[in-house]
């Protein structure tokens, strides 16, 4: 499948551009990171650059002519980091088709491009609608148009747009999810791709239910084993499973099974700092951080700018007294949209206990000689009944981003906090963009990747 990512914030910039209003059509160029399997091949927008109005040569309700050189420096960038080159234009009046002049300018810019690059990658046309859905194309080294079968927006509502067959789901199956949320919603469930790292104290009540609302596909990471200090809050799993020392990943790919709803599942026990493990989730269309530590944070944080998928990340802290007293229980689920505020600048992890886990899972040795590093909790109280909770705040979160239901616009909201000592729950906004992710937006694949040597190719 062929597909485009863009950010919220790119999206919102192509908006602007191509309709200011004058019933004209305009035109914006972007620079694309590329990524992907042997099944997909991802663009995800890094940059986007406008045209401006008056440098057209000609502007009406159906046809726009710009000068082709305005793409040059693109050319160069394109050939430095192996970036694709995106076109998007608008139809102010509609009509969800490329004209016969839209074709031969189409072909004659593609040309131009393979000509210059000679990378044998392909690059894309698309049209916006006066709706603001997209769809397009992309242009082989053959320049011979293919159509482009998803395209997603990560932005505070997460959209997505697909033109190819739609998937079938039992219907008698998901009878409520359809009465709740109507058709369209529940097939798009039924079509993403949703990777969930963390597979215990959240992650399991969250994979609970996204299998129940039809997803199509999970991806379940998390190196450790059923132990019996898990059972109290791992859903499905037994006493005979600790016993066996089953992998906790194997565990909720049985159970996804069991529910016959359809959902597929591929399963990695092992660490997110893994190649093949960051590679499959950068094929995700929405990613949940389940992870107590710094370091998976980081990681899907970096995940969710390069690739642009939005992240939901989730967190509980119960402080015990050890003697039966709890002072304190407290939830956070926080939303994540590339280019935006990130886990970090939100304070979610420190710099200093990043290094101390990486350290520490790598070099064990110079972890425990080294007094300043930062100390690295191993466990903690955990209940299943507030996991549970906090793991429904965040699935609720990210129905309510592509299924739109609350009173208070998504853009207004990036975490949902809860005090549960104190009956309050409440959301908060982050709305500066975080300076250190937000230069990785949209760079897609890149050697080594997330730009960490770890994770060199094999």
């Amino acid at each position: 499948m062929n597909k485009l990512r863009i950010s919220g914030i790119h999206y919102q910039e192509l908006i602007q551009h191509l309709f200011p209003g004058d019933y004209k059509e305009a035109v914006a160029l972007a620079l694309c990171g590329r990524s992907g399997n042997n099944q997909d091949h991802i663009l995800t927008v890094h940059e986007v650059i406008t045209v401006p109005y008056e440098m057209c040569y000609e502007r009406k309700e159906d046809l726009v002519r710009w000068p082709t050189e305005i793409i040059n420096p693109l050319l160069q960038k394109a050939t430095k980091y192996g970036y694709a080159i995106l076109k998007i234009h608008c139809h102010p009046g509609g009509g969800e088709f490329f004209s016969e002049y839209d074709n031969e300018s189409d072909i004659n810019l593609f040309t131009s491009v393979q000509s210059w690059l000679d990378d044998n990658l392909p690059h894309a046309s698309c049209i916006m609608l006066p709706d603001k859905r997209i769809f397009g194309r992309i242009f082989d080294q053959n320049i011979q148009p293919e159509v482009i079968h998803q395209i997603s927006i990560a932005g505070s509502n997460i959209t997505n747009w697909y033109y190819d067959k739609a998937k079938t789901f039992e219907e008698t199956l998901q009878v409520r999810n359809l009465q709740a949320f109507g058709r369209q919603t529940v097939a798009i469930l039924n079509r993403l791709r949703i990777g969930v790292v963390g597979c215990s104290g959240t992650g399991s009540p969250t994979i609970e239910q996204l299998k129940r609302l039809g997803v199509g596909e999970l991806i379940l990471v998390d190196p450790d084993h059923i132990d019996v200090v898990n059972l109290n809050r791992i859903i499905g799993s037994s006493l005979e499973d600790a016993r066996q020392g089953l992998s906790k990943v194997s565990v909720m790919a049985r159970e996804v099974q069991k529910v016959g709803f359809g959902t597929s599942t591929k399963i990695f026990n092992s660490h997110i700092s893994e190649y093949a493990v960051v590679k499959e989730l950068s094929t995700c269309d929405i990613l949940f951080s389940c992870v107590d530590g710094a370091e998976g944070r980081h990681i899907l944080n970096l995940i969710s700018s390069y690739y642009i998928i939005p992240l939901i990340d989730m967190g509980v802290k119960l402080d015990a007294d050890g003697k039966g007293g709890i002072n304190g229980i407290y939830g956070t689920v926080h939303f994540i949209q590339p280019g935006g505020s990130s886990l970090l600048n939100r304070g979610q992890y420190s710099l200093e206990k990043l290094r101390a886990e990486g350290i520490k899972r790598t070099n064990k040795e110079e972890f425990e000689r080294n007094q300043y590093l930062a100390n690295v909790n191993e466990s903690s109280p955990a209940v299943i009944s507030v996991n549970m909770q906090i793991a429904a705040t965040a699935v609720n979160e990210f129905l309510a981003r592509i299924h739109p239901y609350r009173t208070i616009d998504n853009t207004e909201i990036d975490a949902v906090k809860i005090m549960y000592g104190e009956c309050i729950s409440y959301s908060e906004s982050f709305p500066n963009p975080c300076p250190f992710f937000s230069k990785f937006m949209g760079r897609g694949d890149i050697n080594p990747l997330l730009n960490n040597p770890e994770l060199s190719a094999l």
